[in-house]
C-alpha cells in the first residue's frame, strides 16, 4: 500500500511539473551604424558643429523576446540617443502589425548616447543628411524585432541569473559636490541549457563621455564596456540606461579617450559581479501605467501661453537665441489649439515587467536618479531594474529635490518645455504624481 501511494505521489509531482510552462526566449542583434562614407548630424549637443567624421564604435539594436507559452514580451535596446513618442509609436505599430504581438508588449529603449545620429528634426526632413540613415535604421529595428518575435523554431528555454554591485562612474551634473548620485549597477544573464544567450545591465549615467567637440559616431562608454565584457561573459550584452536625467560620467563631457576610460571602469565593475541563480517560477507578467503630470496652471489656454512666452522673452534679453526659441514654441502651441491637441496634463506612459520575481520598470522620458532610488527603496525586498528612455523621449523629470534646490536646475524646471514643445512648464507637484504612478504600475505587475 505504501509503495502504491508513493508511486501515485511521484506520478502527480511529475504531472504537475509537466503542466508548468517553461519560459522561452529568442534573441538577436543587428547593426544600425552609419555607412563609412556617411556624414550625419549627431544628436544631443546644441553646441556641436559639423557632421560626423568617423566611427568609434558601431551602433547596434538588440532584441530579446520572452514567452510563457501564452504571451510574449519584446524588449528592444537601441544604441540611439532618443526616439520621439510619435516615432516610437510608429515603430511599435509596424512591429505589432507584422508580428501579431500586441503593441503594449513591445518595449523600445534607447541607451541615450549623444554620439548617435539624430532620428528626428530638420536633418531627417527631405534633403537632410540623415534621411537615408533614419529610414534604414527604422527598417533594421523593425525587421530584427519581427524576426525575433516570429521565429518560433529559434526559441529556447531559459532561466535568469542576476547580480548587483556598484560602478562609481557617474556624478550629479547639476550639483557636482553634494547632489544625489546612484552608482547602483544591476545585471542579468539569460541562461539556456547551461550557456548564456545574452545579458543586460542597468546603470544611471548619460552616455556623454564624448562631448560636443567629438564628431565620432559611437555608443560611448556603453560600447566600450560591452566590447570588453562580451568575451568574458560569452554572450552579447546590451545596456538599459536608468534614471540618468541628472547623472553624467564623472569628469564630464570630453573626447573619445574619456569614453574609453569610463567604459573600462564600467567593464571592471561588470566583470567583478557575482551572479546568483533566480528561482524558476515560469512567471511573465506585464502591466502598463500612465502618469498624468500637472502643469503650473490647471488649464492651458492660448492667452496663458502668450503671456508666458512674453515673460520668458522679457526675462532673457541677453539671450536672443532663447527668445527666438520661445517665439517658435509659442507659435507651435498656439497652432495646436486650432486642432484641439493641447491637454491640461502631460501624459507619461510606463510599463512594469515581472520576470520570475525580478522586476523591470520602463518609463518614457528622462527621470532624475532620485526616482530610481526611491522606487528601489520602496520595493527593497526585490531586485528592480529601472530604465528610462523607453517608448519615446518627451521630457526631463526633475525630482522634488530639484524643485526645492532650483539653482543649477533652471533648464529642466523653467525652460525645458520650450524644447520638448510641451504647452507649459510642469508644476512642482509633478514629482509626487510621477512617483505614485511608478508605484502603481509596479504593484500591478506583482
Amino acid at each position: 500500500m505504501k509503495k502504491a501511494l508513493f508511486f501515485f505521489f511521484c506520478v502527480m509531482v511529475l504531472a504537475c511539473a509537466c503542466e508548468r510552462t517553461t519560459l522561452t526566449c529568442n534573441f538577436s542583434v543587428t547593426d544600425i551604424s552609419a555607412l563609412e562614407d556617411e556624414h550625419l548630424v549627431l544628436a544631443g549637443f546644441a553646441a556641436r558643429q559639423g557632421l560626423s567624421d568617423g566611427i568609434h564604435i558601431p551602433l547596434k539594436s538588440s532584441c530579446l523576446v520572452m514567452s510563457d507559452g501564452e504571451q510574449k514580451v519584446c524588449l528592444v535596446s537601441n544604441d540611439l540617443m532618443e526616439i520621439s513618442p510619435a516615432l516610437a509609436s510608429e515603430l511599435r505599430d509596424s512591429i505589432s502589425a507584422r508580428s501579431g504581438l500586441a503593441k503594449e508588449n513591445i518595449l523600445l529603449h534607447s541607451i541615450h548616447t549623444h554620439s548617435a545620429p539624430r532620428m528626428g528634426g530638420v536633418s531627417t526632413a527631405p534633403g537632410g543628411p540623415n534621411v537615408a540613415y533614419r529610414e534604414r535604421t527604422f527598417n533594421a529595428i523593425v525587421e530584427n524585432a519581427v524576426k525575433t518575435i516570429t521565429e518560433e523554431a529559434a526559441y529556447v528555454p531559459f532561466r535568469l541569473e542576476i547580480a548587483q554591485g556598484k560602478a562609481a562612474i557617474n556624478y550629479n551634473r547639476c550639483e557636482p559636490e553634494t547632489g544625489p548620485v546612484d552608482p547602483t549597477l544591476l545585471a542579468a544573464r539569460v541562461i539556456s541549457r547551461g550557456k548564456p544567450v545574452c545579458a543586460f545591465y542597468n546603470i544611471a549615467c548619460h552616455p556623454v563621455a564624448m562631448g560636443h567637440k567629438s564628431l565620432l559616431l559611437s555608443s560611448d562608454y556603453s560600447g566600450v564596456a560591452r566590447n570588453a565584457v562580451e568575451p568574458v561573459w560569452g554572450c552579447p550584452i546590451f545596456q538599459l540606461t536608468g534614471a540618468a536625467g541628472n547623472m553624467d560620467p564623472k569628469g564630464g563631457c570630453q573626447l573619445v579617450d574619456h569614453a574609453e576610460e569610463i567604459g573600462a571602469e564600467l567593464a571592471t565593475a561588470l566583470k567583478a559581479l557575482r551572479f546568483k541563480r533566480v528561482k524558476e517560477q515560469s512567471l511573465l507578467k506585464i502591466a502598463t501605467g500612465k502618469a498624468e503630470l500637472p502643469y503650473l496652471i490647471d488649464e492651458v489656454t492660448p492667452e496663458a501661453v502668450k503671456a508666458h512666452a512674453d515673460s520668458l522673452v522679457n526675462a532673457s534679453t541677453n539671450f536672443p537665441r532663447f527668445a527666438n526659441d520661445v517665439r517658435g514654441w509659442e507659435a507651435e502651441i498656439l497652432e495646436r489649439f486650432q486642432t484641439g491637441e493641447v491637454k491640461n496634463r502631460l501624459d507619461f506612459n510606463m510599463t512594469a515587467l515581472n520576470l520570475d520575481g525580478i522586476l523591470l520598470f520602463f518609463t518614457q522620458g528622462e527621470p532624475f536618479c532620485e526616482y530610481q532610488m526611491a522606487t528601489r527603496d520602496f520595493f527593497s525586498g526585490r531586485t528592480l531594474f529601472f530604465a528610462g528612455y523607453t517608448n519615446g523621449q518627451n521630457s526631463y523629470l526633475p525630482s522634488a529635490h530639484a524643485y526645492q534646490y532650483r539653482k543649477g536646475y533652471e533648464y529642466e524646471i523653467e525652460q525645458m518645455h520650450v524644447y520638448i514643445k510641451a504647452p507649459y512648464p510642469l508644476s512642482h507637484h509633478m514629482p509626487e504624481a510621477y512617483q505614485a504612478a511608478i508605484f502603481n504600475t509596479i504593484f500591478a505587475a506583482l
